[in-house]
C-alpha cells in the first residue's frame, strides 16, 4: 500500500464529493417534489418549503466549499473540517436511528455508506499522506 498516491486518491474523493453534492444540491432546490418524496419528508404549512430547501443546502454548500478549498491548496485543514462533518453527521444518523428506528430506503442505501465510511477514510488517507510528508 506504500506505492498508492493518496494525494490523487484524496483529490478523487474531493471531486466526486463536489459533484455528489452538486446533485443534492440541485435536487433539493428545483426539483423538489422529487426531493420530498425520496428523503421521506413532507414539510408543513407554514414554512416547511423554506426549511427543506435552506437546511440541507446550507451543508452542501459548506461541504462544497471545502472540497474546492482542498483541491486549490492541498491544506489537510479542509480535510479535517470535512472529517468533523461526517462525524457529526454520523453521530446524528446514530441518533435518529435510535430515536426513529432503522428502515432501508434508497436513501438509506445511498447516504449511510459515505456518511458513516467518509471520516474513518477520510482520516486513514489523511494519515497516510502526512506519513508520507514527514
Amino acid at each position: 500500500m506504500n506505492n498508492l498516491d493518496y494525494e490523487k486518491i484524496l483529490r478523487f474523493i474531493m471531486i466526486f464529493a463536489i459533484i455528489g453534492l452538486s446533485v443534492l444540491l440541485v435536487i433539493i432546490n428545483f426539483i423538489p417534489n422529487f426531493a420530498y418524496d425520496f428523503y421521506d419528508l413532507y414539510p408543513g404549512t407554514q414554512h416547511g418549503h423554506s426549511n427543506f430547501i435552506t437546511y440541507p443546502s446550507v451543508l452542501y454548500l459548506f461541504a462544497i466549499y471545502n472540497c474546492f478549498m482542498y483541491l486549490g491548496s492541498n491544506d489537510l485543514k479542509y480535510i479535517d473540517i470535512f472529517i468533523l462533518l461526517s462525524i457529526l453527521m454520523s453521530i446524528m444518523r446514530i441518533i435518529s436511528i435510535i430515536t426513529n428506528g432503522f428502515h432501508i430506503t434508497p436513501l438509506t442505501v445511498l447516504a449511510y455508506p459515505p456518511e458513516f465510511l467518509g471520516a474513518p477514510v477520510l482520516f486513514f488517507i489523511k494519515t497516510m499522506l502526512q506519513k508520507k510528508t514527514s
